[in-house]
């Protein structure tokens, strides 16, 4: 009974997690805009759809939404390439980088999209590395940012920025700074360490290989 349990459970965490992080995500970049998509379908015709059938409103409209943005990108990828159209969006550039706070959150977004869709791949962190967290008598796994802002350093030359995920949602996790001798440097992928952490500790690096 054991030994079918868990291999029911090694069978179902996988999909289960895979799961909960693709409706994460899903509802992460569609949730402003479904409740809109929601209101027009009910306004036009579809009054009792709202009404008997709730949660295929609230799909259908989450699907309506991710073919619009599919779409969207398509089109603003194409249009990307035109002189004019170029022209428009320097233009938004500057727009965004003039308004407080939003100038912000537009600047490291770009950034980060920028490093994650950028032809030339570059690096986001700088490596995989071991410091102690949540106290010094334990250790974490976490990625290298580099070196913070000069406002925050201060006289301090030394410090790094450290991400450390959580387990087992990766996704979200904790930013913070080290001097360089509390840092190690682990021979680590970052998609190893991301297995390492939805794994909870299970999966280890190389294992795969060592079984083949």
């Amino acid at each position: 009974m054991k030994k079918t349990f868990l291999a029911g459970l090694a069978t179902l965490l996988p999909i289960t997690i895979t799961i909960v992080v693709v409706v994460f995500c899903v509802d992460l970049l569609t949730a402003p805009f479904a409740g809109i998509v929601e209101d027009i379908i009910t306004e036009h015709g579809a009054f009792e759809l709202g009404e008997k059938h709730k949660y295929l409103l609230i799909i259908l409209s989450r699907i309506v939404v991710l073919i619009f943005f599919f779409f969207l990108i398509l089109i603003l990828g194409f249009l990307g390439r035109k002189i004019a159209f170029s022209w428009f969006i320097n233009f938004a550039h500057r727009v965004f980088y003039k308004i407080p706070i939003i100038k912000t959150i537009y600047k490291l977004s770009r950034e980060v999209s920028t490093s994650v869709f950028s032809e030339k791949k570059e690096k986001i962190f700088k490596g995989t590395v071991s410091v102690p967290f949540p106290h010094e008598k334990t250790r974490a796994l976490g990625l290298l940012s580099g070196p913070p802002p000069k406002e925050v350093r201060g006289k301090d030359q030394t410090l790094q920025s450290v991400f450390i995920p959580t387990a087992p949602h990766p996704i979200s996790g904790f930013l913070v700074m080290y001097n360089e001798q509390e840092i190690k440097s682990v021979d680590m992928k970052t998609e190893d360490l991301f297995k390492f952490l939805l794994s909870c500790g299970i999966y280890h690096p190389g294992a795969e290989n060592n079984e083949s």
